[in-house]
């Protein structure tokens, strides 16, 4: 049975006059007809069900906060229309409402007020979010003075303290530091779970992974995907990707592939990934280690050089993938393997199916060891 929708926003566009100096007085008396226009979105559609949140990601530019203040009641869509279903609570770039002068106290109350809570709901609430920002004494000086990391906890624990039907959502997850971020995972996880639906807007796609199901993304106003969040992510990173028919019932892993998740140092590795064929095509895999370094992101360890024919018919196959002396220092790292087609003229990779850290799904590895003695690679010399 198809979940109710929560938020209906349908051919929705908008545009802002491009005001300068010489048509300013066009603007003013209404007469801004031939003033140049830019268009934020066009002919934007996005349904949320119920209890879910959905991601939108995008460029600097793409639309994505304008999008979130038309959902929000902040701007009037020129086209189109917008529902939504239950109480609202909206964070749009880090504040709502106010200036700088206001005190974090301040700062929650006249937010709690416009949100419509009672003086005394207001004061236990405001409790609460000083309590949960860990702004302390700094809670009753002015926001002008606090640091970004100091208004992201401000600003989140406001609009958040209540226990609302949707919430809007705007690059809130990745600003502050891990341990606020941590905080801020449950208390979102802890709304999902009474039935809260939302949409985020950011450009950090590992939070459209841990959070949403679906996701849409933005460029230049318009809506050029929309589907499940690890499609969207991958198509945000790496580009369109040729023709979804092509990725729906090619081929799949037919379980985890098993592989020591423990592994000592310079010992061998193996895996093994159970393939399904189901129509005729050349199915490759690809297999490689990866490990994040804190402040450089993601680096390769260990990748295979080409992309390995698992099979062509229709059937059951059995991918083995072997490392010698697995020339890897101690530490934790992700495996990734997937399934790909690949174009005879571009050879262009096309994916199938797949394990990785960029869906959700990594294979994580510890090589464990003193360390002290390095790396002893495989390496086979010869004389000539």
């Amino acid at each position: 049975m198809p979940r109710a929708v929560a938020i209906t926003c349908e051919g929705v566009s908008k545009s802002f006059a491009l005001v300068d100096r010489g048509n300013a007085w066009r603007v003013a008396l209404g007469l801004d007809a031939a003033v140049p226009r830019y268009h934020a979105l066009e002919d934007v559609t996005v349904d949320v069900p119920k209890g879910r949140f959905v991601g939108v990601l995008g460029r600097n530019g793409a639309g994505k906060s304008t999008l979130l203040r038309i959902i929000g009641g902040v701007y009037a869509p020129e086209t189109g229309r917008v529902l939504v279903s239950g109480a609202m609570s909206g964070l749009y770039e880090l504040g709502l409402v106010g200036n700088p002068e206001l005190t974090g106290r301040q700062y929650a109350d006249r937010l709690l007020t416009v949100h419509g809570f009672s003086a005394r709901r207001r004061a236990e609430m405001i409790a609460e979010i000083r309590e949960f920002s860990e702004l302390e004494d700094r809670f009753d000086d002015p926001v002008r003075t606090y640091s970004s990391g100091m208004g992201a906890r401000l600003y989140f624990s406001t609009a958040t303290a209540g226990q609302y039907d949707v919430y809007l959502l705007d690059e809130i997850l990745s600003v502050g530091d891990q341990h606020f971020q941590s905080k801020c995972w449950r208390r979102l996880r802890d709304r999902l779970s009474h039935g809260a639906t939302g949409i985020l807007v950011t450009h950090d796609w590992a939070s459209i992974l841990r959070l949403c199901e679906m996701a849409c993304i933005l460029d230049r106003g318009k809506v050029i995907y929309s589907g499940p969040a690890e499609r969207a992510v991958r198509r945000y990173l790496y580009g369109d990707e040729k023709g979804d028919e092509l990725l729906d019932g090619v081929a799949k892993f037919r379980a985890t592939p098993s592989y020591p998740a423990t592994l000592p140092q310079g010992q061998d590795f193996l895996m093994a990934a159970d393939v399904e064929i189901f129509k005729e095509a050349d199915v490759f895999t690809t297999f490689i280690i990866e490990r994040l370094q804190p402040g450089y992101g993601w680096e390769t360890s260990l990748m295979s050089r080409e992309p390995m024919l698992v099979g062509r018919a229709p059937g059951r196959y059995t991918v083995e993938i072997s490392v010698p002396a697995l020339p890897l220092e101690p530490g934790n790292y992700q495996c990734r393997i997937g399934l790909m087609l690949v174009e005879d003229d571009t050879r262009r990779r096309i994916g199938l199916d797949g394990f990785s850290w960029l869906n959700g799904t990594g294979l994580s590895l510890e090589v464990i060891g003193d360390g002290s003695r390095g790396l002893t690679l495989p390496v086979r010399w010869s004389v000539h």
